[in-house]
């Protein structure tokens, strides 16, 4: 018998793990809440007073939870250093996995959890990346798609957050690997939803400065960065991020092609609201990221859902997220050395002597 809802449970209720389960709880018609788990005292409250009285269980540990029967998929949106070990555990039993990005800063094990997979191939395990998910992203892609502006050549795009001085950003900068990881990993997976997750990388190169969070130095990070990336068959991206901006969060995207150019999101407006006075003419900009992509989590969402209730393909693949985490660690190592560099036409790093 066809199941009609499945159970999610949420692993780690930070901010990211709560948005996931009200999502789950309210927005996806055929998911059902089933569980949560977390070991911070603090979530564990907000668990118990929030999502408790709707019937979901709350559990202390990750382990406990997905061996809970009932219990199909696993949202886990916890600490990055446990997004491998959760991921295997729960391919393990057979529930499916949506692990937020990035599921982790080191190649080599993303390489050896897809290896893994593929002893369990009913599993349906995806990477959150969230943007694919925009609506206007995917308007943009499926015209693409259609051949509106010719063969795809260039991607420009770019990400700025809101300067923080909070000191929060700082400590959160410090074990997050790096601008290119953490934040360019999002532009580096749009590029490869246009212009397609088998393209790969023939060279690349990196570099940034830091104008308002000095202690950046210390850890080998920048507040803005400018990457460059050619591919094989001649195709480039280049990406901006800063993490200094003023006004707001700035997320817009460019995409050439050989007949005519499609741009997204070029002015930030949070809505269609515009005063003119003797000031000039003035909009609202987005404030945040998660304002910026608030509908695109509920449709991750109900994508990944879908895929597992009708045993449907996945909207990505873990190989997408290996390219695109190669591409974004190479960015990172380039920003720190000064270096260039060079991958073969199969996409593998060519590792020069002077390295």
């Amino acid at each position: 018998m066809t199941k009609i809802k499945a159970n999610i449970g949420v692993a780690g209720l930070g901010r990211m793990g709560q948005r996931h389960a009200l999502n789950i709880l309210h927005q996806v018609p055929r998911a059902k809440l089933f569980a949560v788990c977390t070991p911070a005292p603090h979530e564990i409250e907000w668990a118990k007073a929030e999502l408790a009285p709707e019937g979901v269980h709350v559990f202390q540990s990750f382990e406990e939870m997905i061996r809970t029967p009932g219990l199909d998929a696993v949202v886990i949106a916890s600490p990055t250093e446990l997004h491998i070990p959760q991921t295997l555990a729960a391919m393990q039993l057979e529930i499916h996995v949506l692990c937020e990005k990035p599921i982790t800063r080191d190649i080599s094990q993303l390489r050896d959890l897809m290896e893994t997979a593929k002893q369990y191939p009913q599993t349906k395990v995806m990477v959150g990346f969230v943007r694919r998910f925009d609506e206007n992203y995917m308007d943009a892609i499926q015209k693409i798609k259609s051949g509106i502006i010719g063969e795809p050549l260039i991607v420009r795009s770019q990400g700025a957050e809101k300067l923080d001085k909070s000191g929060f950003f700082i400590e959160y900068a410090r074990q997050s690997g790096g601008i290119f990881v953490d934040t360019v990993v999002h532009d580096i997976d749009l590029t490869l939803s246009i212009l397609g997750e088998e393209v790969r990388p023939k060279a690349l190169w990196a570099t940034g400065i830091i104008a308002h969070h000095h202690e950046m130095k210390d850890f080998k990070d920048v507040d803005n960065s400018v990457g460059v990336v050619e591919f094989w068959g001649g195709r480039i991206a280049y990406y901006y991020h800063s993490r200094t901006t003023s006004h707001g969060y700035d997320n817009c995207t460019d995409i050439i092609g050989t007949d005519g150019k499609i741009s997204i999101n070029l002015v930030p407006h949070y809505n269609r609201v515009q005063v003119s006075n003797a000031s000039g003419i003035m909009q609202d900009c987005t404030p945040s990221w998660i304002d910026r992509y608030r509908k695109a989590f509920v449709t991750e969402l109900n994508q990944f859902t879908d895929a597992i209730l009708d045993n449907t393909e996945l909207p990505m693949r873990l190989s997408a997220a290996y390219t695109g985490l190669k591409i974004a660690t190479a960015f990172q190592e380039s920003l720190e050395t000064g270096r260039k560099i060079e991958f073969d036409e199969n996409g593998d790093r060519i590792v020069s002597d002077g390295k």
